[in-house]
């Protein structure tokens, strides 16, 4: 059972870094352009003046996301193609691993959820959570690099990474939020250590 443990939380291990670096790689490859006039016309089109206004200003913001390459929104970074792939590939992987995640997005926040879909994988989690808080404690720079690439790719401001460990019932066995600014904490650490060791 202990194998077994010890495989899923490689494996969550491994999707981790999967999805860190199609974060980091993926910064705005949408082209809204034609959205942006497709707006425009309908704003053309409207009786209302206010929803003319309103579809001018919507046109303006997506106009001002092309120009920035950036996702309006986490959820938006989420839905696109690159982390589409990303997902799709991560979950075949997971195929045999009695492991599944979900990717999803909350205003400021991008949620990794890992379901442990073994019933008794997931009691033993429950009775001993420290394999979990210890797996999420080792992972805590990756998560907050991640947090931190988020706004190269996404026009959030504080971006967070949720990390949640969830039982095959639905219970949430362990969860930890690493905010982006802890990255920059850690960097700063790493480079005391070192020029410390000098």
């Amino acid at each position: 059972m202990k194998n077994r443990i010890r495989k899923l939380l490689l494996a969550m291990c491994a999707v981790t870094a999967a999805f860190a670096l199609a974060a980091c790689g993926g910064s705005g490859g949408k082209a809204p352009a034609d959205d942006t006039a497709q707006a425009e016309d309908d704003a053309v089109a409207g009786d209302d003046a206010a929803a003319g206004d309103a579809a001018e200003e919507e046109a303006a913001e997506e106009e001002d996301s092309t120009v920035s390459g950036k996702y309006a929104t986490i959820q938006e970074f989420i839905d696109s193609d690159l982390m589409q792939q990303q997902l799709k590939t991560q979950t075949d992987s997971l195929a045999d691993t009695g492991l599944t995640v979900e990717l999803t997005g909350e205003g400021n926040q991008l949620i990794y959820n890992f379901i442990i879909e073994d019933p008794d994988i997931s009691a033993i989690m429950a009775s001993d959570p420290s394999y979990l808080t210890d797996s999420l404690e080792s992972q805590a720079s990756t998560f907050s690099s991640v947090a931190k690439s988020l706004s190269a790719a996404i026009d959030v401001e504080d971006p967070v990474v949720v990390v949640r460990y969830t039982g095959s019932d639905g219970t949430v066995l362990a969860s930890q939020e690493y905010p982006a600014s802890a990255a920059e904490g850690a960097a700063a650490d790493d480079t005391a250590a070192d020029t410390t060791a000098e």
